[in-house]
Parts: structure tokens; C-alpha cells; sequence
């Protein structure tokens, strides 16, 4: 896979980091001066939080820089057959059989 260092890789990784340090500090728990009931900030260890923040960094750089960049290629390793896809037409006289 190639990457390059150009403006749109920048803003999206930059993105992605600040949705995943915006997110982890999200997610912190409230300090015990101030009543919360039943959030979900409250339940989550710090691993939790991490593991949140990093999910959610790594999936805006991939959806952003597949939005930015697109798929030009796929690399087929050496030897391996590559997949098609074929379409067969069924005569309009026969019928399908149907398998049960």
C-alpha cells in the first residue's frame, strides 16, 4: 500500500486524532463533586476509553482517506488467481430449478 504525504492525508489524520482525543476525554468520569446517575461515562476503565478513542481515530482516517483518496488498485500477490465475476443467461424456455 502506498501512502502519501499530501494535504488531504494530513487534514484526515489530523481529524482522526482530534476525534480520538476529543472522544477519550468524553468518556472520562465525572469528578465526585458533581452527582451523576447512570451515565456511561462513569462505567468505562481507562483501557475502555483508550481502546474507544483509538476505534474511533483509526475508523475516521480509513472512511476519510478512502473519501479523499478512493480505491485505485488492489494488489493481487504473486500466483494467486485473481476472483471474476460471470454471468450465465438461462434461456427464457427453461426454468429454474429450484434446490430445497
Amino acid at each position: 500500500m502506498n501512502v502519501t504525504l499530501d494535504f488531504g492525508t494530513v487534514v484526515v489524520a489530523v481529524v482522526g486524532i482530534a476525534v480520538g482525543f476529543w472522544l477519550y476525554h468524553a468518556t472520562a468520569p465525572a469528578p465526585p463533586s458533581t452527582p451523576t446517575v447512570g451515565t456511561v461515562a462513569t462505567c468505562m476503565s481507562k483501557g475502555e476509553r483508550l481502546v474507544a478513542a483509538l476505534t474511533a481515530a483509526v475508523a475516521v482516517i480509513t472512511i476519510g482517506s478512502y473519501l479523499a483518496h478512493g480505491v485505485k488498485t488492489v494488489e493481487v500477490p504473486g500466483g494467486v488467481p485473481v476472483p471474476t465475476a460471470t454471468v450465465s443467461a438461462i434461456p427464457s424456455d427453461q426454468e429454474r430449478v429450484e434446490r430445497r
